[in-house]
């Protein structure tokens, strides 16, 4: 019975291991897929979509020099750089669009926290 039980976490233990790998791995992807996908609904050109991927990019929170992710403060000062950056790479129209984009995700992100 308990070399039963034992075998039985075991194989729980490496089931789950397996999934959560799994799990990182997609998560490049769907990144990628929806920053594709807000390249398209905004329309930019070849140009817009380069610098705007690479300013969505730079906002990817790093690790700072003792390996710890930044704080709060700095999170906020960095999206408000890059925010900058992005109001001068799309259109205003773009701008605008954008904007409502990021409005209607957070409150998906807030309903989907709850």
């Amino acid at each position: 019975m308990r070399k039963q039980i034992l075998s039985l976490a075991v194989a729980l233990l490496i089931g789950s291991t397996v999934c959560m790998a799994q799990n990182r791995q997609n998560g490049k992807a769907d990144r990628e897929k929806r920053m594709e996908q807000i390249v398209t609904d905004l329309g930019l050109n070849e140009k817009q979509a380069k610098d705007f991927k690479a300013a969505m990019e730079e906002m990817r929170p790093a690790k700072n020099k003792s390996n710890e992710r930044p704080t709060r403060e700095e999170m906020q000062k960095k999206r408000q750089e890059i925010d900058a950056k992005i109001k001068s790479i799309l259109t205003d129209e773009q701008y605008k669009k954008y904007q409502d984009m990021r409005k209607k995700d957070n409150a998906k992100k807030k309903k989907k926290a709850k």
